[in-house]
């Protein structure tokens, strides 16, 4: 194949400008293919209009040119050889053969085919792509050699890999669910060519003995097979094209298996057009959502009945350690417990205990479940501080202590106003904890909302603070407009973000919506990376563009209507 970019999709972005490209215009590149058609020709089917230019007899018919003539016949062809020769490699670049003039979207790499925008980088999972792949770099699988592969090819490369992954995921489910077809449950025959609504008992342990997997995981792959084939066609059809991947199906799979079937769909609908680029974190919070407009009782119910199996894991660790964890437990008292273990860590620290933010908390933990104290020198009922490490804390000193009327905390939380008009019955959003009811005791308060319009164009700089530093106004709304740190790969509530200028502030970057928003502390510093670049639009997306020129978008947060 060669190495010509690939015709632009809608929503596309440009290819990025690089300074080593000659700007050929469409005409150039469609006359220079023409020429090599022209080539590709036999060139011994007519003698009389083919000739040998390196043969000392003139071309036939054509004894009278002159030396001049004859000479710049004999270049002329060399060149159209020189031509064919660097085409039919695929290696036209920098230093190649026939390379007076590099052509745009080209590259002497044998990967050229997979870089930005490229016919190969731009492929749907297919078998083909596997093979050009697997073709694109020396060594055959064993040894592999990226020699003279650029940057973006080999991201390329790895992106084509996990698109043909994909794609054998999804080949290998329809089969599954072949196999789910063919051996229905008795009693639950259905018509010739229809899929069963329950598949044979001893099925999953056909499967289990065949990839060497437990029952439960055959039985998973049974029912994650069966709700594609039947109800998600289009996330079928996502993973076979590798614009997700087997894990995202299976998230979408088990969020939507209780729904009903226009219901499952509905939230498809609703999370397919983004479910490529948003992490698996950002995928489960985007069906949530979806799940709460589509179908807000079933999410209701599901929760509720959820919560009748609420309990506490234990497990041993790889390491030799061991792990204890609570599950379907309240989210109103999992936030104020998170906040007291935070609480907690704090004293640890700064009564001297040592160790990291995370090490704290576990021992903050332990702390709060066994009543113990870890404070190097934790003070005693009489006043004095030689009470040895973890010795119980007098009544109220300690982390079983506390004020009371329980734990006070700050949280962002974002309510829809139709929700808060009492006109519909739509979850909020709780920054870090997903989809929420809001409650409050007996009949509730009465709730005084100041709404704020964000703008997603031009900005009219409403909230813009004079100084460096954002206006409460300014960072909440900032918050509001991203829920997560703005990387397309982050999940920090904004809450915990930095507000970061797109534009420097003492390089005239203003202190306003349309140039800032929040940034955890490592993708801060990212940004501020020489090699890395980001552009904020008008409607409030982030544009990330890497060092290897492939650029990435996080769109403002959607929320329930």
């Amino acid at each position: 194949m060669t190495s010509v970019p690939a015709p632009a999709g809608p929503g596309r972005d440009d290819d990025p400008a690089r300074p080593d490209r000659d700007p050929a215009t469409a005409a150039d590149r469609e006359a220079w293919l023409d020429r090599l058609c022209e080539l590709d020709d036999d060139p011994f089917d007519d003698p009389q209009e083919y000739w040998d230019p390196e043969s000392c007899a003139p071309p036939p018919g054509e004894d009278e040119l002159t030396a001049a003539e004859l000479a710049e016949v004999r270049a002329a062809a060399a060149d159209e050889m020189l031509a064919l020769d660097a085409a039919s490699t695929g290696r036209r670049g920098p230093g190649q053969a026939g390379s007076a003039r590099v052509f745009p979207g080209e590259s002497a790499s044998r990967a050229g085919g997979f870089g930005v925008g490229m016919d190969w980088d731009v492929m749907p999972g297919c078998g083909q792509l596997a093979l050009a792949a697997d073709a694109a770099v020396e060594g055959g699988g064993r040894g592999d050699s990226f020699n003279g592969v650029a940057d973006h090819e080999l991201v390329g490369l790895v992106c084509a890999w996990d698109r043909v992954e994909a794609h054998a995921a999804a080949r290998k489910l329809a089969a599954v669910a072949e196999v789910f077809r063919r051996h229905p449950e008795d009693g639950f025959e259905p018509e010739p060519g229809q899929m069963p609504g329950v598949v044979h008992e001893f099925t999953r342990d056909q499967l289990a003995l065949a990839l060497g997997e437990s029952r439960a995981a055959a039985d998973w792959l049974l029912t994650v097979a069966w709700h594609l084939a039947i109800r998600l066609g289009g996330t079928l059809e996502a993973l076979r094209d590798g614009i997700i991947t087997r894990p995202k199906a299976e998230l979408i799979v088990r969020l939507t298996q209780y729904l009903e079937d226009d219901e499952a769909a509905a939230v498809e609908a609703k999370v397919l057009d983004r479910a490529g680029r948003l992490t698996p974190g950002g995928l489960r919070s985007a069906v949530a959502r979806a799940v709460m407009e589509a179908a807000p009782g079933k999410a209701r119910e599901r929760r509720e009945t959820a919560a009748r199996f609420a309990r506490v894991e234990r497990w041993a660790e790889d390491s030799g350690n061991a792990a204890l964890m609570g599950r379907e437990l309240p989210p109103d008292e999992v936030l104020a417990a998170d906040q007291r273990i935070c609480w907690w860590a704090g004293e640890l620290k700064a009564a001297g205990l040592e160790g990291g933010l995370d090490e704290l908390r576990a021992r903050a933990f332990l702390d709060l479940v066994l009543g113990t104290d870890s404070r190097p020198r934790a003070p005693q009922a009489d006043g004095t501080t030689d009470r040895p490490p973890g010795a119980a804390p007098s009544p109220g000193a300690g982390p079983a202590g506390g004020a009371a009327g329980g734990f006070a905390g700050q949280v962002t939380l974002t309510v829809p106003l139709g929700t808060a008009a009492g006109l519909a019955d739509r979850p909020g959003e709780l920054a870090g904890h997903g989809t929420w009811w809001l409650r409050t005791p007996g009949p509730g308060p009465d709730l005084i909302i100041a709404i704020d319009r964000i703008t997603t164009q031009d900005c009219d700089h409403r909230f813009e603070s004079r100084g460096h530093d954002p206006g409460v106004r300014l960072r909440h709304l900032a918050q509001v407009r991203h829920a997560t740190c703005t990387s397309p790969v982050c999940r920090r509530p904004a809450s915990r973000c930095d507000f970061e200028h797109n534009t420097p502030y003492d390089a005239g970057g203003r202190s306003c919506l349309c140039n800032g928003g929040p940034k955890c502390r490592h993708d801060h510093r990212l940004k501020q990376h020489p090699r890395w670049k980001v552009d904020q639009l008008p409607d409030g997306t982030f544009r990330w563009t890497t060092p290897a020129g492939r650029s990435y978008d996080t769109e403002p947060t959607r929320y329930p209507i």
